[in-house]
């Protein structure tokens, strides 16, 4: 290709990059001239500044790839985008951090000093192959969905979207950290972090907590609804991945756990998220993985101090059990790399060890007691029981001809049923947030899933039979999602 045709191609990308980075960047101007209009309206800008800022968390993410050569093997691209936005949601909290400790009136010049930079750096396609890229190259798994696998996906976002739970009405963020940890378990960092973050809304009081609030909605449930996809990618089917999250946020339970406590969202989400990075990190196959590894835990440590405990599980784990194929070498070079998210971890722990080893562990009674709620509140549930007997019974292979013919990956099913039954363990010895709410019903909807995977295998060849089926768990998971009254919650919450 001519250069003269590489500029026109880099100057045309550029100018479209950097026209809609800056429309993104201007939203927070944009809610200042609309303070007085409808809180509804200042909600949407909102979550259009959390998707620029997602964004952002994936270019970082990338780029950090990129940089320190981390070449990964995923299983699905809801992986790979899960993990890139998490590593560059952690790099900015990281950074964010050190600009908290500039004083207040000079925080403004850097934070969208930062943004101009990275910005100009974004739009300007430094590599050939980016102007080639597009955001629907890094969703290839949803181009070929059918009409059915659309319809779930559309419906599970509009319930997504409309069931956001009430919040109290606060102007004062104070305030809104007592309501959503009242024992002040979460670390200080992270609420710098938010302050950093949504810093352009601090004049007004009112946007500023509906931010935070949103925040806590919208990343923390999106990121455990991701981790959640990508888990059930490794034992299921595309449309019943899907199909899986849509019942999960179609479930009764699923507003009640918000109701009750909003900043589960935030809490009882993080331990599926843990056991979906030891899944993702064994299945990449690179020893540069142990990056991300040390940064989840360091993130665990920011969410609850007793989190931390998990990061010797987690090296025990990887190095005995999980790569313990691998050469002495690979198991090195991978604690190596977990060094920095170790270090972070211990600075985290001990610069607010105050809250930490206060032993609140979850009862069996009350697990009993939640997973009977489940199921009386989400009749799909009921499949539980029988996908449980299939894993089960799928271990004995001579015994149940038919039950071995379901294929699965062993490898990362035994690497699924090890971790949660390590956050079991912590969870009713040491702190009931890994077990609880959020961190127990996702359980429900991998083993309701088994079963009608073992069906769909054992009819391929019968796709209307299929259709049916899957039209009629969509069916059943709707008509008990309660959708009036998340309707009445959303009402009374604007």
């Amino acid at each position: 290709m001519k250069s003269s045709s590489i500029i026109k191609l880099k100057s045309k990308f550029f100018l479209f990059r950097a026209l809609t980075y800056f429309s993104f960047l201007l939203i927070p101007i944009w809610i200042q001239k609309t303070y007085q209009l409808d809180l509804s309206i200042i909600a949407v800008l909102i979550l259009l500044y959390f998707l620029f800022m997602a964004s952002q968390w994936y270019l970082l993410g990338k780029e950090i790839d990129h940089r320190l050569k981390i070449y990964f093997r995923a299983n699905s691209s809801i992986d790979r985008i899960l993990y890139r936005i998490i590593l560059g949601n952690i790099a900015l909290l990281i950074y964010f951090n050190f600009l908290n400790l500039i004083p207040g009136d000079l925080i403004k010049h850097f934070f969208w000093g930062t943004w101009v930079v990275l910005g100009l750096f974004y739009s300007w396609p430094t590599r050939g192959k980016i102007i080639e890229e597009s955001v629907t190259s890094q969703l290839e798994e949803f181009k070929f969905l059918d009409r059915f696998e659309k319809t779930v996906l559309f419906l599970a976002l509009v319930l997504f979207i409309i069931s956001i739970p009430e919040i109290p009405a606060l102007e004062n963020i104070e305030a809104f950290k007592l309501i959503i940890d009242p024992s002040e378990e979460i670390h200080p960092q992270l609420w710098n972090f938010l302050s950093v973050n949504y810093y352009p809304f601090v004049k007004f009081p009112k946007v500023y907590a509906l931010a935070w609030s949103l925040h806590l909605y919208f990343i923390g449930i999106g990121f455990y609804l991701l981790a959640l996809y990508g888990i059930l990618r490794f034992f299921v089917s595309r449309r019943l991945s899907i199909l899986g999250v849509f019942s999960l946020i179609s479930s009764w339970s699923f507003s009640k756990i918000l109701q009750a406590d909003v900043g589960a969202s935030l809490t009882t989400t993080y331990s599926l998220i843990w056991i979906w990075s030891l899944v993702f990190c064994t299945k990449s196959s690179t020893y540069r993985s142990g990056l991300f590894m040390g940064l989840v835990c360091y993130w665990g440590t920011l969410i609850h101090q007793n989190f931390a405990f998990l990061l010797p599980i987690q090296l025990i784990l990887l190095n005995l059990f999980l790569v313990k194929e691998r050469t002495k070498w690979y198991r090195m070079q991978t604690m190596k790399y977990s060094i920095l998210g170790i270090i972070l971890t211990f600075i985290s722990f001990f610069s607010h060890a105050d809250t930490a080893f206060s032993y609140k562990g979850i009862g069996i009674v009350e697990i009993v007691t939640q997973s009977v709620a489940f199921l009386d509140q989400k009749a799909f549930f009921w499949l539980a029981g029988f996908g449980l007997i299939i894993v089960l019974s799928s271990r004995f292979a001579n015994r149940f001809n038919q039950l071995s013919k379901l294929r699965m990956d062993t490898t990362k099913l035994n690497e699924v049923l090890i971790s949660f039954l390590i956050i079991a363990v912590v969870s009713i010895i040491l702190e009931r947030s890994l077990l609880n709410h959020f961190g127990l019903l996702w359980v429900f909807v991998l083993l309701s899933l088994i079963p009608l995977e073992w069906i769909f295998q054992g009819i391929t060849r019968l796709r209307s039979r299929r259709n049916i089926i899957y039209v009629l768990y969509i069916l059943i998971c709707l008509l008990d999602s309660h959708f009036e009254g998340r309707l009445k919650i959303l009402n009374k919450f604007f």
